[in-house]
């Protein structure tokens, strides 16, 4: 298990500035107010934070225990699980939501990761991918970046990453703005639970 950011975990905040203008947390933030949200790779909870208050309880799944141990520094109501994405040990079909944001080119196996993260989504729960478009001049910028900084990133254009998703079990739409990309996910309720 490679940890990219264990030596940047204490000053990440400070390079990386949390963020608010979250286009899809209006989404995510119209859930009911009892709902569990999954944050994988969430890091120090620079997203979580901004979704504190429209959750009960938040769990930041990230490969860099560092990383945890930042966001348990500060927010005590975001609860960290150390482990890899492509294995996730939690119960299936148990969050509400899941976020995925600046993630998913940082894993070894993007399809088991996005197969493991849809198998704990509850039927009805809705999965939030967010990632830098490759197909944008800046991003490729940052992925020349983080490959002379010997991080192990693989960008993926969002039709790779649309080809994973099952049409019989989950809707997918895709949504392009600047230089990300994200889908908006929503397990089908099974008929027999209508």
């Amino acid at each position: 298990m490679r940890d990219d950011f264990r030596l940047v975990a204490r000053i990440y905040d400070r390079i990386i500035k949390p963020r608010q203008d979250i286009s899809w947390r209006r989404i995510i933030c119209g859930m009911d107010s009892t709902s569990i949200l999954l944050d994988v790779g969430g890091g120090t909870g620079r997203i979580a934070d901004a979704m504190e208050n429209c959750f009960e309880r938040i769990v930041i799944y990230d490969v860099s225990l560092p990383m945890i141990k930042e966001s348990n520094n500060k927010n005590a109501n975001i609860f960290g699980v150390c482990g890899e994405v492509e294995n996730l040990a939690l119960k299936m079909n148990y969050f509400d939501a899941v976020i995925m944001v600046d993630t998913l080119h940082h894993v070894e196996n993007h399809q088991k990761a996005i197969l493991s993260i849809l198998n704990v989504l509850k039927p009805g729960g809705i999965f939030i991918l967010e990632e830098p478009d490759i197909r944008k001049f800046p991003v490729k910028l940052i992925a020349v970046m983080e490959k002379l900084l010997l991080m192990r990133s693989q960008f993926l254009k969002p039709e790779v990453v649309l080809k994973w998703i099952d049409t019989k079990d989950f809707t997918a739409n895709l949504i392009e703005e600047d230089n990300n990309y994200y889908f908006i996910i929503k397990k089908i309720i099974p008929e027999v639970c209508r």
